[in-house]
């Protein structure tokens, strides 16, 4: 009775797939038997072939099952994310390409103008990006804008080395380092349109830079040539040089004090003109508030730019100062300058990000349509803009500017500015003086 049950318990566990596991004890169990003469020879032998047999189904099934597993959990080749933007990337760093879309659709009502400036709409922008990474240390961007076309919808365009700990270096077409509110992307300025000061900003140019950023500092320089809608013919280009430093003594999560310098020297080349040019600080009508028109005979000029602005929970105020000086051949040098104060306040407590020397996008903490309200942001602006010196008489004007954005989400935009030009003096407008309501819608990620 017990060596039929022996074999018969022997049997039953070569039959299920847990003898495997306990296959030592099996192994030591026919041992016994065969040593105590319950079960014979031919026995054991038979006994001994199931269990390998049943051993090496066992393991087959669980490599199996192991490459099965595998094949599910393996990271994807490409992985893409969704949220308030699209980024393809490789699953190892080496390849992100992160796709952008901007549109800001404007009106204008300009009041007390005579006639002078028309109201409208427009599409302010309309731009689509590209810009990413390649063999993990290199960079690229392309922008591009629809709503000016041709190769002035050129934005930015350029390859960037970044394989170095301590500095990057950067070819194409970018911003000049020059100047706070031109730095910051469009989408995240306190109102529609930067401030008079951008009369005398430096634009984009083709040329290399070499950069730097860390927490409480940052310092840029390049060498450039001309714009992308500049055609010299058999007349030598123009060429410059600009810089940036910034310095943040105070860079905390709600407390953030900034400080910069630029200059930025351009020699005028063959063709020896220069023009400064601003609208009212609303770009509907297209129409120039301030104007030297085309000064000829200019060898160089000279920009410098200072800023300050700070941070304190929802409340931001930024402050520059910008001057420009004009060296001619026959006429007398010039001097132009301007100078703007902004002050902003967000309503419902968030806090403008800022990093690497420039301010970045509002983050409601609630975004209308998921429960909450999106994020309200007041703002209170006062520039300047003289460019009014010896024989030139391009206008001297100041502006008021109220705004009001309310950012329903992450990537939606609604804002409204009124402005107040006044004590102009010159310039092709004079002595216009418009009060400006203005709106936009945008949509931007």
């Amino acid at each position: 009775m017990k060596l039929n049950k022996a074999i018969f318990m022997v049997i039953v566990l070569l039959s299920f797939g847990q003898s495997v596991n306990a296959s030592p004890e099996i192994e030591t169990l026919m041992d016994m038997l065969l040593k105590n003469g319950m079960i014979t020879d031919a026995q054991y032998v038979i006994l001994k072939a199931q269990l390998n047999r049943s051993l090496m189904q066992n393991n087959n099934e669980k490599l199996t099952l192991q490459t099965q597993i595998a094949e599910v959990t393996r990271p994807a080749a490409v992985e893409v994310s969704v949220k308030g933007q699209v980024i393809v990337k490789k699953h190892d760093g080496a390849f992100t390409t992160k796709f952008g879309a901007r549109v800001m659709a404007d009106a204008a009502v300009y009041n007390n103008d005579d006639n002078t400036i028309g109201d409208g709409t427009k599409i302010r922008r309309a731009r689509m990006s590209l810009q990413g990474k390649m063999y993990h240390d290199w960079g690229y961007k392309l922008e591009y804008d629809f709503a000016t076309g041709h190769n002035k919808g050129i934005a930015d365009a350029f390859v960037e080395y970044q394989g170095f700990d301590d500095v990057s270096f950067r070819v194409g077409n970018m911003k000049d380092p020059f100047s706070l509110q031109f730095q910051m992307n469009a989408n995240y300025n306190l109102f529609m349109e930067r401030s008079l000061t951008n009369g005398l900003n430096t634009g984009r140019h083709i040329g290399a830079m070499a950069y730097t950023q860390r927490k409480n500092w940052t310092a840029s320089a390049g060498l450039f040539g001309e714009s992308v809608q500049s055609e010299g013919g058999a007349n030598d280009e123009g060429f410059g040089f600009g810089s940036r430093i910034t310095y943040t003594p105070i860079n905390n999560e709600n407390l953030m004090l900034h400080l910069g310098l630029s200059t930025n020297y351009r020699d005028a080349g063959d063709a020896a003109t220069l023009r400064f040019k601003q609208q009212p600080e609303s770009n509907v009508s297209g129409i120039n508030i301030v104007d030297t028109g085309g000064l000829k005979n200019v060898d160089s000029h000279a920009k410098y730019g200072l800023e300050i602005a700070m941070v304190s929970g929802p409340l931001s105020v930024q402050s520059e100062y910008v001057a420009a000086s004009v060296t001619r051949n026959i006429q007398p040098n010039l001097d132009f300058d301007s100078w703007y104060l902004q002050v902003g306040y967000l309503l419902t407590g968030e806090s403008r990000q800022y990093k690497q020397g420039k301010f970045g996008k509002i983050t409601p903490n609630s975004n209308m349509g998921n429960g909450g309200g999106g994020a309200w942001e007041l703002g209170i602006r006062y520039s300047t803009i003289n460019l009014n010196d010896e024989d030139v008489f391009g206008g001297e004007v100041s502006s008021f500017t109220l705004g009001a954005n309310w950012f329903a989400t992450t990537t939606i935009r609604f804002s409204a500015n009124y402005i107040r030009v006044f004590d102009l003096n010159g310039g092709p407008m004079d002595p216009v003086q418009p009060d400006i309501f203005e709106f936009r819608s945008q949509w931007a990620f």
